[in-house]
């Protein structure tokens, strides 16, 4: 059974897989699959977002982790786990 923390980081680290899949720039990656990855990302929730689900359900999400705190330094993984 997935843990609330293995959850969370789930959600960040597939986001940040799209965004590496839908670079431009990232070398090697086919046109299809490229696509879909953007196409995906449309839809994927923010961190802003992710936040607010834990805060609306923080039985299966477990406590919001502070993104609104990062600033831009996009040290997603260390907030998440300065919160377990």
């Amino acid at each position: 059974m997935a843990t609330p923390y293995s959850r969370t980081k789930a959600l960040v680290q597939t986001k940040e897989l799209l965004v590496h899949l839908a670079d431009p720039k990232t070398d090697g990656i086919a046109e299809e699959l490229r696509s879909r990855a953007q196409a995906l990302l449309l839809a994927f929730p923010t961190l802003a977002e992710i936040e607010a689900l834990h805060r609306a359900s923080p039985e299966l999400l477990g406590p919001a982790p502070p993104f609104s705190r990062l600033s831009g330094s996009g040290d997603v993984l260390g907030v998440i786990d300065a919160t377990r």
